[in-house]
């Protein structure tokens, strides 16, 4: 199914609200959308996993079982908690129930550090510097609310890989040229398996590629 006129309108949304939010450089912006994506799909990727698992009869432990130990205490949904059930990190949970500067110090200090974690298990760290660079509570909301509304998880990897080309022409349209930005050696990449996604987008996580969804267990293959 190719990329629909409706989502390369919310991409395009997506790119207008980030420059005019002050985010100018479109590589940083397709390289944090990317995350977004990768956040939003692990989920799905995981039930996926999970189902297979079960049909085949093989052991699977979901990403998102157990508990975490938070990294910022304002994150604590009690005072004086230090864990939180591994749970909230679906983005289910966290991405349509937070807002404001709950939602960047949540997504800044617990998101990225957990999908860090994952990427320290693999053999090339695919998330090593990653960051949120998005932190203007109004823009972040309004970006993931584009974002979940893309609804990526009903679409073909053809569509996705129609997706990530068309967030590829930040860097090569007028809006580009604007930029006061850097310019890095970053390309996007389409997904071609559904856990291809969790490669991400760029070709820094293309070289240094580990199934995080399987954490290990290969079902995707």
């Amino acid at each position: 199914m190719p990329l629909t006129p409706d989502m390369r309108r919310s991409i395009d949304q997506i790119r207008d609200y980030l420059y005019g939010g002050g985010y100018p450089d479109p590589v940083t912006n397709a390289e944090q959308l990317s995350f977004l994506f990768f956040f939003y799909l692990v989920e799905g990727i995981d039930a996926e996993n999970l189902l297979k698992a079960k049909v085949l009869k093989t052991p699977y432990e979901s990403m998102f079982a157990g508990d975490w130990t938070l990294k910022n205490p304002l994150n604590a949904p009690a005072p004086g908690q230090t864990t939180i059930p591994r749970e909230r990190f679906r983005w289910s949970v966290w991405a349509r129930g937070l807002t404001g500067e709950g939602l960047v110090r949540f997504l800044r200090d617990e998101v990225f550090a957990f999908f860090g974690e994952l990427g320290e298990q693999a053999p090339h760290n695919f998330m090593n510097g990653a960051r949120l660079t998005i932190d203007e509570p109004t823009v972040l909301a309004q970006v993931i609310n584009l974002v979940d509304g893309l609804r990526l998880d009903q679409s073909d990897a053809g569509t996705k890989g129609d997706l990530f080309e068309h967030v590829e022409a930040f860097q090569n349209s007028s809006y580009a040229t604007r930029s006061a930005g850097r310019r890095a050696n970053y390309s996007i990449r389409p997904s071609l398996r559904p856990c291809d996604t969790t490669k991400y987008a760029t070709e820094r996580a293309y070289k240094n590629s580990w199934c995080a969804g399987c954490r290990g267990n290969r079902l995707c293959g």
